[in-house]
């Protein structure tokens, strides 16, 4: 059951994030307009902080309850994404971006990308770990489940101090130029997003690098080929591939 956060201790709020040395921090300000810094293994505030934001949006206690959720909140997924996955994702999204045209890189907030890419997936604390840990493929009830985990990202995220920019990435990083990908995007959007096109393909190529309970870590040459085939769909921009393509070729030997 979710609880009640004491009035006293709401006034600790996530600014955002930054990266230190390669490593990624969550920056809390505090009622006293203090900032600090917290890593992923900083379990117990990480937890008070999502807390929060549950208790601040509605919304996302209805959503839960839509999917028939019970509302935990998984410290040890926090801890492993922010150590591992979104960190990793952050360090290829801004190798990709470096290596971009001048042209590509006027069309995307660099200070936006970074800090989106580092929270990407912040709503899978929300999503049940035997199904985020499952060793076998997912039936359509379990993909619908995770699927949200963009969208609560962005619910509990938008209770914050981030900019709508950097929500708008963190809510449609699975999104394609087919508009194929989740959410539905809104009807009047009419262009393809950059920053969420570099976000989307950092963190598919992070996902594959990885051993999961289903799977060993694919070859770098595996993650680029299977990558390609979303070119060739028309999904990928090439250029970005290509960008990641050189990334891979320079950082990931």
């Amino acid at each position: 059951m979710i609880s009640k956060t004491p009035k006293k201790e709401r006034e600790i709020n996530l600014k955002g994030a930054v990266q230190i040395s390669h490593s990624s921090f969550f920056v809390y300000e505090d009622a006293n307009g203090k900032t600090f810094l917290k890593n992923g293994k900083d379990e117990k505030i990480h937890k008070f902080a999502v807390q929060t934001m549950i208790n601040e949006n509605p919304h996302i206690t209805r959503i839960l309850k839509k999917f028939k959720i019970k509302p935990n909140i998984d410290t040890k997924t926090l801890r492993e994404l922010t150590g591992g996955h979104m960190n990793d994702t952050c360090n290829i999204a801004m190798g990709v971006y470096s290596i971009l045209s001048s042209d590509i890189k006027c069309q995307v907030d660099k200070s936006t990308l970074k800090e989106a890419s580092m929270l990407h997936d912040l709503g899978k604390v929300l999503i049940p770990s035997k199904i985020l840990n499952k060793p076998a493929k997912l039936n359509f009830k379990e993909r619908k489940i995770m699927n949200i985990h963009s969208t609560l990202g962005y619910e509990l995220l938008k209770t914050q101090n981030l900019s709508e920019e950097t929500l708008a990435l963190i809510k449609y990083h699975h999104q394609n130029l087919k508009h194929s990908g989740y959410p539905t995007l809104p009807v009047n959007h009419t262009e393809s997003d950059l920053g969420v096109q570099i976000i989307s393909i950092a963190d598919k190529y992070s996902a594959l690098r990885e051993a999961r309970v289903y799977r060993r870590p694919l070859s770098r040459i595996e993650s680029l080929l299977i990558l390609y085939r979303e070119v060739r769909e028309g999904k990928i921009l090439p250029a970005i591939y290509n960008a990641l393509f050189k990334y891979a070729e320079i950082y990931d030997c």
